[in-house]
């Protein structure tokens, strides 16, 4: 699935929140500075995502904020 399809609402229904809410939410742990498994982790531990979708939230971020990597390793 291209996680770059998925709108507002199908995010909403399975995370309980919208894009721009987990941006915030993102923008708030210092999510750059984490790196991408330090942040799908925290999304997972503290706001009870599944793996599937915190890592999802976590590289559409990355994507949105100009930083993804694509082969995953960020540091």
């Amino acid at each position: 699935m291209d996680y770059l399809k998925i709108t507002d609402q199908a995010v909403k229904e399975k995370t309980g929140k919208k894009w721009a809410e987990w941006f915030k939410v993102l923008d708030a742990m210092k999510a750059r500075t984490l790196g991408h498994r330090e942040t799908a982790m925290k999304l997972r531990e503290v706001h009870k995502l599944s793996p599937w979708w915190s890592q999802v939230v976590t590289a559409r971020y990355e994507k949105e904020k100009g930083y993804w990597v694509r082969s995953g390793k960020d540091e």
